[in-house]
Protein backbone atom coordinates (compact mmCIF):
# COMPACT_ATOMS: atom_id res chain seq x y z
CA UNK A 1 0.00 0.00 0.00
CA UNK A 2 2.49 2.52 0.89
CA UNK A 3 4.45 1.79 -2.54
CA UNK A 4 1.03 2.54 -4.31
CA UNK A 5 1.01 5.41 -2.26
CA UNK A 6 4.34 7.02 -2.97
CA UNK A 7 4.01 5.81 -7.00
CA UNK A 8 0.70 8.16 -7.09
CA UNK A 9 2.67 10.86 -5.65
CA UNK A 10 5.72 10.11 -8.03
CA UNK A 11 3.20 10.08 -10.89
CA UNK A 12 1.72 13.28 -9.76
CA UNK A 13 4.72 15.68 -9.34
CA UNK A 14 5.73 14.22 -12.88
CA UNK A 15 2.79 15.37 -14.33
CA UNK A 16 3.38 18.68 -12.67
CA UNK A 17 6.99 19.08 -14.24
CA UNK A 18 7.40 21.52 -16.83
CA UNK A 19 8.77 19.97 -20.19
CA UNK A 20 11.04 22.81 -21.00
CA UNK A 21 9.20 23.54 -23.83
CA UNK A 22 9.06 27.35 -24.69
CA UNK A 23 5.19 28.47 -25.11
CA UNK A 24 4.76 30.97 -28.08
CA UNK A 25 4.38 34.46 -27.36
CA UNK A 26 1.99 36.56 -29.46
CA UNK A 27 3.83 39.41 -31.57
CA UNK A 28 2.52 42.75 -30.75
CA UNK A 29 2.59 44.12 -34.09
CA UNK A 30 0.88 41.27 -35.59
CA UNK A 31 -3.49 42.26 -36.47
CA UNK A 32 -5.86 41.19 -34.22
CA UNK A 33 -7.78 37.71 -34.81
CA UNK A 34 -11.13 37.26 -37.46
CA UNK A 35 -14.13 38.12 -35.27
CA UNK A 36 -11.46 40.30 -32.76
CA UNK A 37 -12.80 43.82 -31.58
CA UNK A 38 -10.64 46.89 -33.04
CA UNK A 39 -10.15 49.28 -30.67
CA UNK A 40 -11.10 52.64 -32.84
CA UNK A 41 -9.08 55.73 -32.61
CA UNK A 42 -10.55 59.38 -32.53
CA UNK A 43 -9.44 59.63 -36.32
CA UNK A 44 -11.12 56.47 -37.07
CA UNK A 45 -14.45 57.41 -35.05
CA UNK A 46 -14.75 61.21 -36.56
CA UNK A 47 -14.23 59.38 -40.06
CA UNK A 48 -17.11 57.41 -39.49
CA UNK A 49 -19.42 59.94 -37.80
CA UNK A 50 -18.31 62.61 -40.78
CA UNK A 51 -19.74 59.69 -43.57
CA UNK A 52 -23.04 58.73 -41.31
CA UNK A 53 -23.84 62.73 -41.09
CA UNK A 54 -22.92 63.21 -44.80
CA UNK A 55 -25.18 59.92 -45.54
CA UNK A 56 -28.20 61.44 -43.23
CA UNK A 57 -27.56 64.74 -44.74
CA UNK A 58 -27.56 66.25 -40.81
CA UNK A 59 -24.57 67.60 -39.54
CA UNK A 60 -25.81 67.71 -35.98
CA UNK A 61 -26.59 63.95 -35.99
CA UNK A 62 -24.99 62.58 -32.58
CA UNK A 63 -23.69 59.02 -31.81
CA UNK A 64 -24.48 56.42 -29.22
CA UNK A 65 -22.52 53.56 -30.19
CA UNK A 66 -19.70 52.66 -32.24
CA UNK A 67 -18.25 49.32 -32.54
CA UNK A 68 -15.73 47.41 -35.28
CA UNK A 69 -14.81 43.75 -35.80
CA UNK A 70 -11.95 42.79 -38.25
CA UNK A 71 -13.48 39.80 -40.23
CA UNK A 72 -11.45 37.06 -41.47
CA UNK A 73 -10.36 39.04 -44.90
CA UNK A 74 -9.00 41.36 -42.68
CA UNK A 75 -11.71 43.77 -43.54
CA UNK A 76 -13.17 46.29 -40.39
CA UNK A 77 -17.04 46.54 -39.83
CA UNK A 78 -18.24 48.81 -38.19
CA UNK A 79 -21.83 49.09 -36.60
CA UNK A 80 -23.64 51.96 -34.41
CA UNK A 81 -26.57 53.97 -33.55
CA UNK A 82 -26.52 57.63 -34.51
CA UNK A 83 -29.88 59.58 -34.13
CA UNK A 84 -30.41 62.45 -36.39
CA UNK A 85 -33.24 63.84 -34.07
CA UNK A 86 -35.95 61.73 -34.92
CA UNK A 87 -34.46 58.56 -32.43
CA UNK A 88 -31.84 56.53 -32.83
CA UNK A 89 -30.87 54.74 -36.37
CA UNK A 90 -28.48 51.34 -36.73
CA UNK A 91 -25.78 52.36 -39.33
CA UNK A 92 -23.07 49.41 -40.84
CA UNK A 93 -20.13 50.54 -42.91
CA UNK A 94 -16.54 49.18 -43.84
CA UNK A 95 -13.23 51.32 -42.55
CA UNK A 96 -10.20 51.26 -44.55
CA UNK A 97 -7.44 53.05 -44.26
CA UNK A 98 -9.26 55.58 -42.23
CA UNK A 99 -12.10 55.97 -44.44
CA UNK A 100 -15.42 55.18 -43.96
CA UNK A 101 -18.13 54.07 -46.22
CA UNK A 102 -21.78 53.78 -45.01
CA UNK A 103 -23.21 50.33 -46.49
CA UNK A 104 -26.33 50.52 -45.02
CA UNK A 105 -28.59 52.70 -42.82
CA UNK A 106 -31.50 52.01 -40.66
CA UNK A 107 -34.99 54.38 -41.08
CA UNK A 108 -37.93 52.08 -41.59
CA UNK A 109 -38.77 49.01 -39.47
CA UNK A 110 -37.49 47.30 -42.20
CA UNK A 111 -34.59 48.86 -42.94
CA UNK A 112 -33.71 48.78 -39.33
CA UNK A 113 -34.07 45.12 -38.87
CA UNK A 114 -32.02 44.70 -42.13
CA UNK A 115 -28.95 46.72 -40.56
CA UNK A 116 -29.33 45.26 -37.32
CA UNK A 117 -29.44 41.57 -38.50
CA UNK A 118 -26.02 42.33 -41.05
CA UNK A 119 -24.65 43.88 -37.72
CA UNK A 120 -25.71 40.36 -36.04
CA UNK A 121 -24.47 38.24 -38.78
CA UNK A 122 -21.19 39.24 -38.17
CA UNK A 123 -20.86 38.86 -34.81
CA UNK A 124 -21.40 42.64 -33.58
CA UNK A 125 -24.34 43.35 -31.33
CA UNK A 126 -24.72 46.89 -30.64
Amino acid sequence: MKKLAALLVLLTASACSSTGQDTPKPNPAAPPAAGAPVQLTEADRAAVQTAVRTQLGSGTASFRTIIGQRDATGAVTICGYVNPGSGDTPFIGTLTGGAFTVTDLGGTTERTIAVQHACHARGIYV
